[in-house]
């Protein structure tokens, strides 16, 4: 679920979050569990999870250089279910910045969008209750102009549910239980210029072709539920240009964390 301060601008454009300022400079912690470890939120995988010992819980980075974030993402989590409370931070005049903070009434992805601010320490800070956390990416969001062409399926619905069936030796219908979920769906980007393909977009191709996962929004103001942690499930990204050279069509083929 993306959530979006009032801070927070060009929330009605596509976006992907693939930078994570948190895995760039010295990571330091308040507590973890023995089988929690803070560094799990590092990613990239889902299975496992940072679990502090008490609240307030923090998770930091000191950078060698302010960064500017306008985003957050807390991917495979417990908050909902816990009654917690996550806060994102950056240290700013001798004191701890609050950007945005959420209490979630689920358990499902979120993605909070604030506004740009330029720090060099950056956090999260749970309070309330002790959950766990699986991913935590802070960074800056990659704007996609002209965002997605028409016919795009929003990942939220695109569920892959693979069902186990159960039936009588008689053929009757028992029940049946989900053996596995997740999403996936063909992202067509709307004609690109050649400058952004060529400057802005580059470095996300490189970590989009090298299989590394990030977070898509599709459209926040008007598709929040529409923000998934997602990585490549097909061929390259790669732009082909029409005459000229001066547009490009882009296409991505998705799969997608199902909380």
């Amino acid at each position: 679920m993306i959530h979006i301060d009032p801070t927070a601008t060009d929330t009605e454009r596509a976006s992907v979050l693939y930078r994570n300022v948190l895995s760039e400079g010295t990571l330091a912690w308040s507590s973890e569990t023995a089988d929690g470890y803070a560094a799990n939120a590092l990613g990239p995988q889902t299975y496992d999870s940072w679990t502090p010992s008490a609240v307030p819980a923090t998770l930091s980075v000191t950078l060698g250089a302010p960064v500017t974030c306008d985003c957050a993402a807390i991917i495979a989590h417990t908050l909902g279910s816990a009654g917690a409370t996550v806060e994102v931070q950056h240290f700013t005049g001798g004191i701890w910045v609050t950007a945005q903070s959420v209490t979630p009434p689920d358990d499902r992805d979120i993605v909070m969008i604030f506004g740009a601010v330029s720090a060099a320490q950056w956090r999260i800070r749970v309070i309330g209750a002790v959950a766990s956390i699986g991913i935590v990416m802070i960074g800056p969001r990659l704007l996609i102009p002209g965002g997605t062409q028409a016919g795009y399926e929003p990942l939220n619905l695109a569920l892959d549910v693979e069902l186990s069936p159960s039936i009588t030796i008689r053929g009757q219908y028992v029940g049946a239980y989900v053996k596995q979920m997740g999403a996936g769906t063909p992202i067509a980007l709307a004609a690109q210029e050649r400058e952004w393909v060529q400057t802005e977009a580059v470095p996300f191709i490189a970590h989009y072709n090298a299989g590394r996962p990030f977070v898509w929004m599709s459209c926040p103001d008007m598709l929040p539920e529409d923000g998934h942690y997602c990585w490549r499930a097909g061929n390259t990204l790669s732009a082909s240009f029409g005459p000229g050279a001066m547009w490009a069509d882009m296409s991505m083929q998705v799969s997608a964390y199902v909380s």
